[in-house]
């Protein structure tokens, strides 16, 4: 273990939009690190909450900025890396809670290891049995988009696989060292991540207009920054409360970002249709989604990993999330008409 001494200062940036619900169970499992606190920023990005959200985090020592675009998350996310005051950035989501004590320390070891790193992450999301059911498929399948799974871009594995498998250069007792191409990029850069401050100032497009938690990484690459550190630990994703207000959110995001529909001019896609790969993988998606055979298959193959029912929301899930992308597909297109 580092000695604190050696640990490096963080900031700990926190965006929020009305996050009352989960915002004080966040900030207590942060307080519960095993971190120096003088080596921790505590540091609030909020997009005009009009709930309790604020004052709780001010109750809990966090520096409040105010993001002059309202509701916008990504902005949110680019104002904090310029008011941190830290290399490190630790980004942690409202509703992300930090399962392990020692979980900070974790994620900045490769840090201290290795200069060239410039991003961390998560292997897993926690799972839980006595969590809902919609947050246990959540940490099952490695996330809520079963797009991102079967196109092959997922950042956090599904508890289907044991080990990151992809890209590594160098595999230690705590983390994988890995390299990422453009093409080989997952969907990193939120829900309990770590990432240098430094290098996105200097080589990545963050302004509030231009910034993506994802696309911010795509512009490093292209810079030839290119080693990434998936850390074998876990963090918490308390996910959205039911199913509705999960594709009300999904709807919301996509309409917004969906392939250059929104304000952000894309550098990163899930799904880019470039690449002959990339056609068939989204294609076999909406034809396992139609049939319902290959989700089905997933959900028991999981089962008989872990026994808990969660697994066969998967084929429900795809139908959601095939049909939420098609209604942004057609707004998209609809608008541009």
């Amino acid at each position: 273990m580092i000695e604190n001494s050696d640990l490096p200062k963080i900031s700990i940036v926190i965006v929020t939009y009305n996050n009352e619900r989960t915002i004080s169970k966040c900030v207590q499992y942060i307080e519960s690190q095993n971190y120096p606190k003088d080596r921790i920023e505590y540091l609030n990005i909020d997009g005009g909450s009009t709930d309790s959200t604020e004052k709780i985090l001010r109750n809990h020592s966090f520096r409040i900025v105010k993001s002059p675009i309202p509701h916008n998350a990504e902005a949110q996310r680019a104002i904090g890396v310029k008011e941190a005051k830290n290399n490190l950035i630790v980004s942690i989501d409202a509703d992300n809670y930090l399962p392990s004590s020692l979980w900070l320390r974790q994620m900045v070891q490769p840090f201290v290891d290795n200069k060239e790193v410039i991003y961390a992450g998560t292997l897993y999301y926690a799972y839980s049995k006595d969590d809902s059911i919609l947050n246990r498929y959540c940490a099952l399948f490695g996330g809520l988009d079963p797009v991102v799974f079967y196109i092959g871009k997922p950042d956090r594995l599904s508890y289907l696989y044991k080990e990151w498998t992809k890209d590594i250069i160098k595999e230690t007792s705590g983390y994988y060292l890995v390299k990422f191409t453009s093409e080989t990029l997952p969907t990193v850069g939120c829900n309990g991540v770590v990432y240098k401050r430094d290098v996105l100032l200097g080589y990545a497009k963050i302004n509030p207009n231009e910034f993506f938690h994802i696309d911010v990484f795509a512009d490093l690459i292209k810079k030839g920054f290119i080693t990434f550190a998936i850390i074998k630990n876990d963090v918490y994703h308390d996910t959205a409360i039911s199913l509705f207000v999960l594709m009300k959110k999904r709807i919301h995001f996509l309409t917004t970002y969906f392939l250059n529909s929104g304000s952000v001019k894309r550098r990163y896609l899930i799904y880019n249709p470039k690449f002959l790969e990339n056609r068939i993988r989204l294609g076999l998606f909406i034809l396992y989604t139609v049939t319902l055979i290959k989700p089905f298959i997933d959900s028991i193959r999981g089962y008989i990993k872990i026994r808990d029912s969660a697994w066969f929301l998967h084929p429900l899930i795809c139908w959601i999330f095939l049909s939420t992308y098609s209604i942004a597909f057609l707004k998209k297109n609809i608008k541009s008409i």
